[in-house]
């Protein structure tokens, strides 16, 4: 991973927190496109919360081990995984 990469949270991304869970719901131009809503573990919503395009990949990573008791390897494997989900249902940039 590019520790100095940034990442942007999409404008067609509406992003709700209801009973507790951070919620995503890709925006699309007629609801029959719409199909799909994601849920956020707290770890993913803590990481998509830091998604400013001001803060390195690196910084998020940092404050993820700060906040969380994870080894680095497995941190290191499922931020890459919550990116690739996020960059394929284009949340962010």
């Amino acid at each position: 991973m590019d520790g100095k990469k940034m990442f942007r949270k999409s404008d067609n991304v509406v992003t709700r927190e209801i009973e507790g869970e951070v919620i995503l719901m890709p925006l699309y131009s007629s609801s029959k496109d719409l199909n799909c809503l994601y849920t956020l573990n707290e770890t993913a919503a803590y990481a998509w919360s830091l998604m400013d395009g001001k803060t390195a990949l690196s910084d998020i990573k940092d404050r993820l081990m700060d906040r969380y008791e994870v080894n680095e390897a497995k941190l290191d494997k499922e931020l890459g995984a919550l990116i690739k989900d996020l960059r394929s249902i284009k949340a962010i940039s």
